[in-house]
C-alpha cells in the first residue's frame, strides 16, 4: 500500500490521547502500526521509549523486522539524520517490542526482590512437566483434606465424583485454575464466588434474580411478545381456519402478559411459577388441504412461532422454576457451602502448585503475569518505584490484537499507564476475538469501542479501518453477506450492517484474477442429524477432487511479486475447526500423492508409532488385554498376519489372547517359534520394568525391537523417530516430578487423551515447501492464502461446557447439585448456562469470520448437507426485513451452516443443482457458485440394494481350514459359521427350534449364516401389490423420521409422508397400503407422550455390533464358548433419568379373537431379539436398560417384555 486511506492516516498521525483502532480483516493494521512507530521515532521519540505489545512471538519478530526495514528506508533518503536513525536501528532488537509475557518477564527480572523471588529462576516450558506438577499438587491437597475429614470438602467431592466420573472434582479445580490465573486479584475473586448464592429473604429479592435472571427473562420475553403481537395486530393472511390460530395465540399472549406483570413487579416466586406454568396453547388449530402455497407458507411460519413460544416456556420453567421456592432456597444454601469448599480447595491447589514450582525455582507463564501484576500493584514503596519507572520510561504504549486481552493483562497495562505522561494506542478487531479458552475478554474491547465513540471531552478517540486490501471482491461480498445477518449490537456487540462491513480495497488485482467463490455441497439424503463433529469422508474427497481440478486447469494466481502465475500447492490452505480429523485427512492426501503440510497438529498420542508404543507398555503392565496385545503383534515390530492370529485364536477360543499365545507354543510349527520369541521378550521386559525407571524401560524397548529404525523407514519416518524420542523424554519428566509406576504413567497419558489435552508433535526444522497447508482456524489467524477451503460447515458446535455439572464464567461458578433422588441445576448454573451459551455462540461466529477472511482470491466452502432442498426453503424465510437473523435464531444456532445458510440462500444459484461446476465458472457473474453433489445419484430407486459376498468368503475360509488341519479340525462348527450375523437375518432363530429349521432352511448358507434374499431391483418394478414386509419397512421409515417437535396436528402424519416421498425415502405407491391409523395411535399414545416433551432424549435407528454366544443362534454348535459378532439396528430407545426404555416396532398380525394368546406368542417370538438389543445398549451406554417393549401396531398396544 503506497497510499494510506483517510482513516489509516488518522491512525498514524493522531496524538495526545488514547486511541482505539477497530481494524477489520485485511485492513492493513500492521502496516499502520509500523508506520505510527516510525513517525514516533522520526519525531524524536526513541524506540526504547515505546512499549509495543504483540500477541505472539512471531508477530513481535515480524514487527521488529518491518520497523528495521522502515528505518533502513529512511536512512537511504537524502538529508536524513543518519546518526540518530542508526542508533534507533541498533536499539530495535533490544527494545520492548514483545509479547505481554515477555514484558512481564522483564518486569520480574528488574524488580524480583519486590516479591522475594530468587533471580536465578527458570521458565517451565514443558507442557508435560507442568501438567505433572499440577497433578501432584492436586493429589497432595486432596489427600490432606480427606485426612482432615473436612466436611464441606467431602460434600464437594461427593457432589461431583459419581460412580463413572471420579475425576470430575479434579477437572473442576483444574478448569477453575485457568480462570483464576487470568484474574488480577484471584484470591478475592475466588472467595467472592459464594456471594451469588446468598439469599437473604426470598429468591426474587436476591441479587442474582434482580441483576441477572429478571433482566434476561424480560429481554427474552420482550422479543417473543414482539413477534406474537406483530402477528396478532397485523396478520398477513386471515382465513376461517386460521381464526383458531389467532385465538390460540391471543390466549397464550394474555397468559404471558400476566407472567410478565408478575415478573416486573417482583411477585412471589411461587406465584410467578404458577403463572408461567399456565402459559400453554389451549386452543388447537389445523392445516387445511385447500390452502394455496402462500397460506401454507404462512401457516409454517406460524408453527415456527408457536414452537419458539413453547420452547421458551419449557426452557424457562425447567431452568428457573423447576422446584418451589422453599426447595430452591435449600438448593442455593447447599450450593453456597459447596462453592465455598471449591474456592478453599482452589486456593490450596494454587498455593501448593506454587510451592512445588518454587522448590525447583521454576516459573510458568501464568506466574509471569501474576508476579508482574503484584510487583506493579502493591501498596509498597517497591511497587511504587516499579510503577513510576515504567510510567516515566514509556511515552506511548501500543497494543496489537487488543481484542484478545484478558482482565489480568489489562490491569498490568493500566498500572504503567499515566494519563499525564503517556498514551495508549490499541489496535484490534473484536470480530476476530477467538481465544475464550485463554480467558480473553472481548468485552474490554467493546467497552472502549462504545465509550470512545461517545467521548465528548475528546480524551479518547475511536478510528474504524474497514477497507479490505487482502481479498478479491467476491470474497468480501460473501463475508459481508453472511455477517450482515449474524453480527449485531445484541449479538457480538457490533452492528455489522452499519459499522463492520468490509469495503473492497484490493483494486490492484488484474481483471483475469478468478472472480468466484464456491460452495461445494455434498447432499446426503439419509444423513443423520446426530453427532456430526467429524469431517465426512466425502468432504475430504471433494476437497481432493477440487484441488486436482484446479491444478489440471492450470488456474492462474496473482502474485504481488511476479504477477499472474500458475497455481502451486502452497497457495492452498484447508481450514478446520479442530485437529481431530488431521490424521484421516493426511492419510487421504498421501493416497492421492498430494503434498500436505500440517502446521499445528496436536495429535501426538494418536500417531501410529505412539499407539504401538503405548499398547506395548500396556501389555508389559498387564498382558491379559486383548486389543493392545493384538495391536502389538500386528505392528511392524512382529508382523503377525490375520491368518496367524486366526490360527492362534482357533487353538484356544475360551481364553484371553495372551493365554492363547502360551497354549500355541506347544504346536511346534514356524508360528509357534515366533510366538515363543515374542513371549520371551515380553517376559524379559516385564521383569526389567519391575527394577527400572519407565524412561529406561522405553529405551530398552527401542533397543530390543529396533523400533526407532523400523519407524524411521516408514513414510514420514523422521517425524516418527522424533515422536518416539519425545516419549522417552516425557516419561523422564514424569518421574522427575516424583511420580512412579508404569500403570500410573499409562493412566496419566489416557487422562490427557480423554480430556482432549493431546500434545503437539515435536517439531522438525523443515520448510513446508510446495504443499497444501492444513491447519485449524485458530492456527490460521493472522495469515492469508490465495485459495482457502473451509471444511465442515455442518459440524455441530461443541457445547460441552453446558452439559457438565458445572459452568464457570467471569464472575461465578454455577453447579449442579446431586440430591437423593435427582439432580438439579442451581439458579446460578441455569443463568451461567444462558450466559456461557451466548458467549460460545458469539465466539463461534467470530471464528467463522476469521476463517472466511483468510482467503485472498478464492474462498471454497465445503459441507455435507442433508435434505438440501428443504434446508434452502427454511433458510429463505429466516432473515427479517433488515436482513438479520432473529436473536432467538442466533442463540439456537447449532453449526456454522446455521449462520451461513440463510445468507447463502439469497444467492440464486443455491437452489440450482449443478452437476459440473467447471462448466459454470465462466458463465455467471454471481460471486457464489454451488457444486451440488448428490450421494444417491447413482441409483434411481428409493433405496440402494446391497449384495453379499459371504459365499465367496465362506469358500476361502473352508479351503484354508482344510489345508491347516487335514479335515480333523475339532472346531468344525466355527469354520462353517461366519463370525458375523445381522439381527435382521437371525431374529427368527429365537422362535421354536423346529420352526426355525423348517422356515429358514433355504436361508441357511454353507457358512451357517442366515441371509435374507436380496433383489437388486426395486420391488415396484416387479409387482403392484406390496408384501407385508415392504409395508412394515415403510411403516418403520415413517416412525423413524416422525417429528416429535412438530405441532401434533391432525394432518402432521400426511405432511411427513409427503416429505419422505419428496426426499425419495418412501415409494408413493405404497402409501395407500399403509395402516395410518396404527401410526397415528402410536405417536399419540401414552407410551410416546415423553417423546413430545423431550424429543432430544429419543434415539432412533441405532446401529450396533455385539458379541453373543454362538449356541444362542445355532442349536448344534459344539463349542459352548464360541462368540458370533452380531450387527443390527435398534428401532429406538428413550433416555430417562434412571435408565433407558428400549422399544421395537412390530407389524405382525394379531388375532383379535384370541388377543392375549396371540400377544404372548409374539412376545415369545421376539424376546430373544430384545434381550440382544438390551445387551448391546448396556455395552455402549453408561445408563442401563430398565424396560423393554414391543410396539404391536396391529394390536395398538405397547407390551413389556421381561
Amino acid at each position: 500500500m503506497s497510499q494510506f486511506t483517510k482513516e489509516q492516516q488518522q491512525a498514524i498521525d493522531d496524538r495526545g490521547h488514547d486511541i482505539l483502532v477497530s481494524a477489520s480483516a485485511g485492513s492493513g493494521k500492521t502496516t499502520v502500526l509500523v508506520e505510527r512507530v516510525l513517525r514516533e521515532i522520526l519525531s524524536g521519540t526513541q524506540v526504547d521509549e515505546l512499549l509495543v505489545i504483540t500477541f505472539t512471538k512471531a508477530a513481535a519478530e515480524e514487527m521488529k523486522t518491518r520497523i528495521k526495514q522502515a528505518l533502513s528506508a529512511e536512512l537511504a533518503k537524502p538529508g536524513s539524520n543518519r546518526r540518530y536513525l542508526r542508533e534507533q536501528l541498533n536499539q530495535v532488537d533490544t527494545a520492548n517490542i514483545s509479547t505481554i509475557d515477555a514484558f512481564c518477564l522483564e518486569v520480574i527480572h528488574r524488580f524480583y526482590y519486590s516479591v522475594n523471588l530468587d533471580p536465578s529462576f527458570s521458565i517451565l516450558t514443558d507442557d508435560t512437566q507442568a501438567a505433572l506438577l499440577k497433578e501432584r499438587a492436586l493429589r497432595e491437597i486432596e489427600g490432606e483434606f480427606l485426612e482432615e475429614k473436612d466436611v464441606n470438602f467431602r460434600h464437594f467431592y461427593d457432589n461431583f465424583a459419581g460412580d463413572r466420573d471420579a475425576d470430575s472434582p479434579r477437572d473442576l479445580l483444574l478448569d477453575l485454575y485457568d480462570f483464576a490465573m487470568a484474574k488480577p486479584e484471584y484470591r478475592s475473586w475466588l472467595k467472592k464466588l459464594v456471594d451469588v448464592y446468598v439469599v437473604n429473604g426470598s429468591i426474587v429479592e436476591s441479587d442474582l434474580w434482580q441483576k441477572q435472571i429478571k433482566p434476561y427473562l424480560l429481554t427474552s420475553i420482550g422479543d417473543l411478545q414482539g413477534k406474537i403481537n406483530d402477528y396478532l395486530e397485523n396478520p398477513v393472511i386471515e382465513t376461517k381456519e386460521l381464526a383458531k390460530a389467532k385465538e390460540a395465540f391471543t390466549l397464550f399472549a394474555q397468559n404471558l402478559d400476566h407472567f410478565v406483570f408478575a415478573l416486573e413487579n417482583d411477585a412471589d416466586y411461587d406465584k410467578q411459577r404458577e403463572l408461567l406454568r399456565s402459559c400453554v396453547f389451549t386452543v388447537n388449530y389445523r392445516k387445511s388441504s385447500k390452502w394455496d402455497e402462500d397460506v401454507l407458507n404462512f401457516y409454517e411460519d406460524l408453527q415456527k412461532l408457536k414452537d419458539e413460544a413453547k420452547n421458551f416456556v419449557f426452557d424457562t420453567f425447567t431452568s428457573f422454576f423447576a422446584v418451589d421456592e422453599q426447595e430452591q432456597i435449600k438448593v442455593m444454601q447447599r450450593g453456597q457451602k459447596i462453592v465455598a469448599a471449591i474456592a478453599k480447595s482452589e486456593l490450596a491447589l494454587i498455593d501448593r502448585f506454587n510451592k512445588l514450582k518454587r522448590s525447583e525455582n521454576l516459573l510458568d507463564y501464568s506466574d509471569m503475569e501474576q508476579l508482574a501484576y503484584q510487583i506493579l500493584s502493591q501498596d509498597t514503596s517497591n511497587s511504587q518505584m516499579a510503577r513510576e519507572f515504567y510510567q516515566n520510561k514509556f511515552k506511548e504504549i501500543l497494543i496489537d490484537e487488543y481484542q484478545d486481552i484478558n482482565a489480568l493483562q489489562e490491569n498490568i497495562i493500566q498500572q504503567i499507564k499515566n494519563k499525564d505522561k503517556n498514551t495508549l494506542f490499541m489496535v484490534g478487531d473484536v470480530k476476530q476475538s477467538i481465544y475464550g479458552f485463554r480467558q480473553a475478554e472481548p468485552s474490554l474491547f467493546l467497552k472502549k469501542y462504545h465509550d470512545f465513540a461517545n467521548d465528548d471531552n475528546k480524551q479518547t478517540k475511536r478510528i474504524l479501518l474497514s477497507d479490505n486490501f487482502r481479498s478479491t471482491e467476491p470474497v468480501t461480498k460473501i463475508v459481508n453477506q453472511v455477517f450482515k445477518s449474524v453480527l449485531s449490537s445484541d449479538f457480538g456487540g457490533i452492528d455489522y450492517q452499519k459499522e463492520g462491513q468490509l469495503i473492497f480495497g484490493a483494486k490492484y488485482y488484474p481483471e483475469n484474477t478468478p472472480k468466484a467463490s464456491e460452495v461445494i455441497v455434498h447432499e446426503k439424503k439419509n444423513s443423520s442429524n446426530e453427532d456430526e463433529n467429524e469431517i465426512d469422508f466425502s468432504e475430504i474427497q471433494m476437497v481432493l477432487a477440487r484441488i486436482k481440478q484446479l491444478k489440471e486447469e492450470r488456474v492462474q494466481i496473482f502474485d504481488s511479486k511476479t504477477g499472474m502465475r500458475e497455481l502451486r500447492y502452497s497457495d492452498i490452505a484447508i481450514l478446520t475447526r479442530s485437529r481431530s480429523d488431521n490424521l484421516e485427512i493426511m492419510q487421504e492426501f498421501a493416497k492421492q500423492d498430494i503434498p500436505l503440510f500440517v502446521t499445528d497438529a496436536k495429535n501426538y498420542f494418536q500417531t501410529f508409532e505412539l499407539t504401538v508404543m503405548m499398547n506395548y507398555l500396556k501389555i508389559i503392565d498387564n498382558p491379559d488385554q486383548d486389543i493392545p496385545l493384538v495391536s502389538v503383534l500386528r505392528s511392524p515390530l512382529f508382523n503377525f498376519g490375520e491368518k496367524d492370529l486366526a490360527k492362534i485364536r482357533i487353538k484356544s477360543k475360551n481364553s484371553t489372547f495372551y493365554s492363547a499365545l502360551t497354549s500355541y507354543v506347544g504346536v511346534g510349527d514356524e508360528l509357534s517359534t515366533r510366538i515363543k520369541d515374542f513371549l520371551n521378550q515380553l517376559a524379559d521386559l516385564r521383569k526389567f520394568a519391575t527394577a527400572h525407571r519407565i524412561s529406561e524401560l522405553i529405551w530398552s524397548i527401542y533397543a530390543r525391537t529396533n523400533l526407532l529404525e523400523i519407524m524411521t523407514a516408514l513414510p514420514n519416518g523422521e517425524q516418527r523417530r522424533v515422536n518416539l524420542e519425545a516419549l522417552y523424554e516425557r516419561a523422564a519428566s514424569y518421574e522427575s516430578a516424583g511420580f512412579k509406576g508404569l500403570y500410573q504413567f499409562i493412566n496419566f497419558i489416557n487422562r490427557m487423551r480423554q480430556s482432549q489435552k493431546d500434545l503437539a508433535q515435536p517439531l522438525l526444522t523443515k520448510e513446508a515447501g510446495n504443499a497444501v497447508r492444513l491447519m485449524t482456524i485458530h492456527g490460521s489467524k493472522g495469515l492469508e492464502f490465495p485459495i482457502v477451503f473451509y471444511v465442515g460447515m455442518q459440524h455441530k458446535y461443541q457445547m460441552r461446557d453446558l452439559k457438565g455439572n458445572y459452568v464457570i464464567s467471569s464472575d461465578s461458578i454455577g453447579i449442579t447439585l446431586r440430591e437423593e433422588h435427582y439432580r438439579i441445576d442451581s439458579l446460578v448454573k441455569a443463568m451461567g448456562n444462558v450466559t456461557k451459551k451466548r458467549q460460545l455462540l458469539e465466539e463461534e461466529a467470530r471464528i467463522l469470520y476469521v476463517a472466511l477472511t483468510r482467503a485472498k482470491q478464492k474462498l471454497i466452502l465445503v459441507g455435507d448437507v442433508p435434505n438440501l432442498d428443504k434446508r434452502v426453503k427454511e433458510w429463505s424465510t429466516e432473515l427479517n426485513q433488515i436482513g438479520q437473523l432473529s436473536l432467538a435464531d442466533k442463540l439456537s444456532s447449532t453449526s456454522p451452516l446455521s449462520f451461513m445458510g440463510p445468507a447463502l440462500a439469497l444467492d440464486r444459484h443455491l437452489a440450482v443443482k449443478m452437476s459440473d461446476i467447471t462448466n459454470s465458472l465462466d458463465k455467471s457473474q454471481s460471486f457464489l457458485y454451488i457444486n451440488y453433489e448428490n450421494a444417491n445419484d447413482e441409483l434411481p430407486d428409493y433405496q440402494k440394494a446391497e449384495t453379499s459376498n459371504d459365499k465367496t468368503q465362506s469358500n476361502l475360509l473352508n479351503q484354508t481350514t482344510k489345508r491347516l488341519y487335514q479335515f480333523n479340525y475339532p472346531f468344525k462348527d466355527a469354520s462353517e459359521t461366519t463370525a458375523y450375523q445381522a439381527v435382521s437375518e437371525i431374529k427368527k432363530a429365537f422362535n421354536d427350534p423346529i420352526e426355525t429349521e423348517l422356515e429358514n432352511a433355504h436361508l441357511l448358507t454353507s457358512t451357517n449364516r442366515y441371509l435374507q434374499p436380496i433383489d437388486t431391483k426395486p420391488n415396484f418394478l416387479y409387482q403392484t401389490k406390496f408384501t407385508g414386509a415392504e409395508i412394515g419397512t415403510a411403516t418403520h421409515m415413517i416412525l423413524q423420521y416422525y417429528d416429535y417437535q412438530g405441532n401434533g396436528a391432525e394432518d402432521q402424519l400426511e405432511v411427513e409422508i409427503q416429505e419422505l416421498i419428496k426426499q425419495k425415502k418412501l415409494n408413493p405407491e405404497i402409501v395407500s397400503s399403509l395402516k395410518k391409523d396404527q401410526i397415528e395411535w402410536f405417536v399419540h399414545s401414552n407410551f410416546a407422550e415423553e417423546f413430545w416433551q423431550k424429543p432430544e432424549n429419543l434415539k432412533r435407528e441405532i446401529d450396533f455390533s455385539s458379541l453373543i454366544s454362538a449356541k444362542t443362534l445355532f442349536k448344534n454348535f459344539s463349542d459352548p464358548n464360541a462368540k458370533i459378532l452380531v450387527h443390527g439396528t435398534i428401532d429406538g430407545y428413550f433416555v430417562k433419568n434412571d435408565g433407558i426404555i428400549l422399544f421395537d416396532y412390530k407389524t405382525d398380525h394379531v388375532d383379535q379373537s384370541h388377543l392375549s394368546e396371540s400377544i404372548e406368542l409374539i412376545k415369545e417370538k421376539y424376546t430373544g431379539q430384545l434381550r440382544l438389543y438390551e445387551q448391546a445398549i448396556n455395552e455402549f451406554s453408561q445408563k442401563k436398560v430398565i424396560g423393554k417393549y414391543l410396539i404391536l401396531l396391529d394390536a395398538k398396544q405397547a407390551v413389556e417384555v421381561k
